[in-house]
């Protein structure tokens, strides 16, 4: 064997010599890692009882397939799903399409955005149809008063401001602007939720990527803004959290979150109140937790899951 073939030989020797070696140690060391590597939610999952204000009572159950969309209004419990609105033990009203979410004004109209579109039902029956805002357009959320319906857009990271009588060219709300201190949307998921004061009007929406509920006037210059990131239950966990939200009738905010599913209230400065429902009373990777709150105070969350509306009462 000539030398540039011995030197060859022992290369590959060592070199086999060095990867068995290699997966020998990475084999062996994997086996000794400590706990601290172990990740696990299991922590996160228990809540001290104490902070648990609100008792389940018994679920009302939606006849709609797909149920993806939950609204209140005048005492009637409002489902959007697959092709169609459901009026719990009213009536059921078709349409084309999955109803992404709903909302009624004070008069009884009710508005869904139908993925891409806005579509109004006016209360005598009426209907009307509003053109997608842009070609990414995918409407979460929607937001009504007496001037303006407000549409939030995951695909486009962006809320659409239409004049409530005439619909037409909307208003962007939530582009980039620091000068005005508009840090803009970061929307990593489908989940991006609104909703309108009625003690002044101003606008509320979820920055779900920076754990953050932001205040705006309807002119889309921000006013206020609140967040809190952590695993703990007093903070928002994941990638974008909350993923709904609703205004209580004092202000405070009920909040739901995916990934680790858990239902809260917080304060009008973001701390925490209390909790509603715990994610053991969930299912694993359940997503799509809508929440409504009525005049009385009681908590709607809607749970795809179990195709069911979950009824929330505060404790005496």
């Amino acid at each position: 064997m000539n030398d540039v073939r011995k030197n060859w030989a022992w290369f590959i020797l060592i070199m086999v010599l060095i990867l068995g070696a290699g997966i020998y140690v990475g084999k062996s060391r994997r086996a000794e890692l400590g706990k601290s590597f172990d990740y696990s939610l299991d922590e996160y999952r228990k809540v001290d009882p104490s902070l648990i204000k609100y008792r389940e009572v018994d679920p009302i159950f939606p006849t709609i397939g797909n149920p993806t969309a939950l609204a209140l209004a005048r005492g009637f419990v409002c489902v959007g799903g697959e092709n169609g609105i459901e009026i719990i033990g009213d009536k059921t009203i078709p349409m084309d399409g999955v109803i992404s979410c709903l909302a009624f004004d004070d008069e009884g109209s009710l508005f869904a955005g139908v993925q891409d579109h806005v579509e109004i039902i006016l209360k005598g029956g009426e209907r009307q149809v509003w053109p997608a805002a842009g070609e990414k357009a995918y409407l979460t959320s929607i937001a009504v008063d007496e001037w303006y319906v407000y549409a939030a857009d995951a695909g486009s990271r962006r809320i659409w401001r239409y004049d409530k009588a005439k619909g037409g060219k909307p208003l962007e709300i939530g582009k980039k602007d620091w000068a005005n201190g508009v840090r803009g949307f970061f929307i990593p998921s489908p989940f991006f939720d609104i909703a309108v004061s009625r003690a002044d009007g101003s606008l509320w929406a979820v920055n779900p990527g920076h754990h953050a509920l932001e205040n705006y006037r309807p002119d889309g210059m921000p006013l206020s803004s609140w967040e809190a990131s952590g695993m703990r239950i007093e903070g928002f966990s994941g990638c974008c959290n909350p993923a709904h939200f609703a205004l209580m009738p004092d202000g405070g905010f009920v909040t739901a979150e995916k990934g680790l599913p858990r239902v809260k209230i917080h304060n009008v400065d973001g701390s925490l109140r209390c909790v509603v429902a715990v994610p053991d009373q969930f299912e694993d990777g359940v997503e799509g937790l809508d929440v409504a709150v009525d005049g009385d105070g009681r908590i709607y969350v809607l749970d795809p899951s179990k195709n069911q509306i979950r009824v929330f009462e505060e404790k005496e």
